[in-house]
């Protein structure tokens, strides 16, 4: 316990330190995400207004709907940085748009998941091959769990979603699981740690899960490439390093419901995950 102080202590010194210089200057935070912007910013409120604090800077949140939307403001300069999923952050950094703060590191311990595809349990669909010419429900274009993952999966199965699916896009979790349910889609697929948060959540008893995707890269907080070095380092030391600090620790067990355990060093090693999956994914 000793221990957990000094080390706690040591990065919030180091933190006050290096944050001096840029105290009041004020950050635009994108957030992208399927929930309402009203849930979103009270989501999100805590975490950013614990990274003001222990920053010095002004924090704000912004909900830009859409990776048009993101990549636009980007370019305008109204976004500094932004939490966004593993295929955006992707596309950003491939056109020289985004630079790397932290890695989220999900609620099984680890920045990489899968995406599960599931179906009714009464439903004559036991296997992914079944479902050929069938209705299923993605969640997003852009998601990764929601789309590229499961859209990978199809096309290594011999299922282009484009040719031999009907694909629907939903959304949101709770209408893919719901949509499932009662029928009006054969098959739905999401991110595997947010149908595990889904089952405390929703009836899923219903549901049978016939397949899983291969591994992608977890959520990450980006900067655009324009903003200062020393505060995108400084950032990074904040993020990474709240678990160890109480405060920090708090704020970050109130995001479980967003599948957020913590923080880590971005690793470039995913973006090539990503890509064998887009390539995987004939996208």
């Amino acid at each position: 316990m000793k221990r957990y102080y000094r080390m706690a202590f040591s990065v919030l010194l180091l933190v006050l330190l290096n944050s001096t210089s840029y105290a009041n200057e004020k950050i635009r935070m994108g957030i992208i995400s399927l929930s309402p912007p009203a849930k979103v910013y009270r989501e999100w409120q805590p975490f950013v207004e614990y990274l003001s604090e222990r920053s010095g800077l002004n924090i704000e949140i912004v909900v830009p709907k859409g990776f048009n939307k993101i990549k636009e403001a980007i370019d305008q300069g109204s976004i500094d940085i932004f939490y966004v999923n593993s295929h955006i952050y992707y596309l950003l950094a491939s056109s020289k748009k985004a630079q790397p703060i932290a890695q989220m590191v999900n609620i099984n311990n680890s920045t990489l998941s899968y995406a599960v595809i599931f179906v009714n349990k009464n439903s004559e669909v036991k296997t992914i091959d079944q479902l050929k010419g069938e209705t299923v429900s993605f969640v997003a274009p852009m998601a990764a769990g929601g789309y590229l993952a499961p859209r990978a999966k199809f096309y290594s199965s011999g299922l282009p979603t484009k040719t031999s699916l009907k694909e629907e896009f939903t959304g949101n979790l709770t209408s893919s699981i719901h949509k499932v349910i009662l029928g009006d889609s054969k098959a739905g697929v999401m991110c595997g740690a947010s149908y595990k948060l889904m089952t405390e959540r929703l009836r899923t008893g219903d549901l049978l899960i016939i397949g899983e995707s291969e591994p992608y890269p977890e959520n990450v907080i980006g900067a655009r490439t324009t903003l200062d070095k020393n505060i995108v380092k400084n950032l990074s030391q904040i993020i990474t390093h709240m678990d160890l600090e109480l405060k920090g620790a708090q704020v970050l067990q109130d995001m479980y419901s967003m599948k957020i355990q913590k923080f880590q060093e971005y690793d470039p090693k995913m973006e090539l995950i990503t890509k064998e999956l887009m390539n995987k994914a004939s996208m």
